[in-house]
């Protein structure tokens, strides 16, 4: 009979296993499901509020070839480049260093002593020729641009966010850690967008300052890394009949300029085992281009 009972049990516990992973599915499941509607409830509010690093169902990202560096991402106030919410968006960002990492080290937001920070998407609008009378109405107020026949619009908003892993026992290295961001919007809707980075240090067999580079879209992004125990300085230079390039000439070493001053060279100094980024704005929004269209040369520093 003792027997018959333990027989009996492995169906229970079966049973139960089932049940459990079941409702675990049906969770997940159901979240999603339910992220989704509301997702589509605030698109009827002209809501917009994205990333393209973090969304309402987490995305994971994964970079083999962390440098220890600043990880970048990024909100904005758009779906796409005609739908662009017309009202400021208050936001929240934090970020958290999950599993084992997190009893000695932390994530610091935006060169902060915190992991939080908080910000907003400013809605604005200006003047847009659309036809071909060649006026430059980019200064144009909205009386203005309505008196003259052009078209007052709405303009994307989008706020630069970044972190940096930090240790907080020095008796450990950070080798491999994972990090969970999350922006949720404060008003005058809420909606969470969150991301999971998945960073990894490459052994390095030698020193360098490398770049890469990633197409999004409305803009693109130059990474440079600087693997030396020093710090470096470096000459950058592209076509800028292809890109421009968005950034404070006064926080360069030098910077050249093409015949119409586009700004198509700059010379800036990047710290040990640092690293450094620049949004670059392609002139055909179709074209797509890669690290290649770049020149790097490491200069002396002055």
């Amino acid at each position: 009979m003792k027997k018959m009972k333990k027989l009996k049990k492995k169906p229970f516990l079966i049973i139960l296993i089932i049940g459990i992973v079941t409702c675990v599915l049906m969770f997940t499941f159901g979240r999603y499901i339910y992220n989704n509607i509301w997702d589509y409830y605030l698109i009827t509010k002209g809501f917009y509020f994205n990333s393209d690093y973090l969304a309402s169902n987490t995305m994971s990202h994964v970079n083999d070839e962390w440098d220890g560096g600043s990880v970048h991402f990024n909100v904005r106030n758009n779906m796409s480049e005609i739908r662009i919410t017309n009202y400021d968006i208050n936001y929240t960002a934090e970020c958290v260093v999950k599993g084992a990492a997190a009893a000695y080290a932390e994530c610091r937001m935006n060169g902060e002593n915190t992991n939080t920070q908080t910000g907003s998407l400013s809605s604005f609008k200006i003047c847009e020729n659309t036809t071909d009378d060649g006026i430059d109405v980019s200064e144009f107020n909205k009386k203005e641009c309505h008196s003259g026949g052009y078209i007052w619009i709405n303009q994307i908003a989008t706020k630069e966010l970044y972190f940096d892993v930090v240790l907080t026992d020095s008796n450990y290295e950070i080798t491999d850690v994972v990090v969970n961001v999350s922006v949720t919007s404060n008003s005058p809707y809420k909606k969470t967008l969150s991301g999971d980075f998945i960073l990894s240090k490459n052994a390095i067999t030698e020193d360098n300052v490398t770049m890469k580079y990633k197409n999004f879209q409305d803009y693109d992004r130059l990474n440079i890394s600087n693997s030396y125990t020093e710090t470096k300085c470096v000459k950058i230079n592209w076509d800028s009949d292809n890109f421009l390039i968005d950034t404070d000439p006064s926080e360069l070493i030098s910077y050249d300029i093409d015949g119409d001053d586009y700004i198509n060279e700059i010379v800036f100094s990047i710290g040990a085992k640092d690293s450094k980024s620049y949004i670059f704005y392609k002139r055909d929004f179709g074209a797509t281009f890669d690290v290649s269209e770049f020149t790097l040369e490491k200069v002396e520093c002055e």
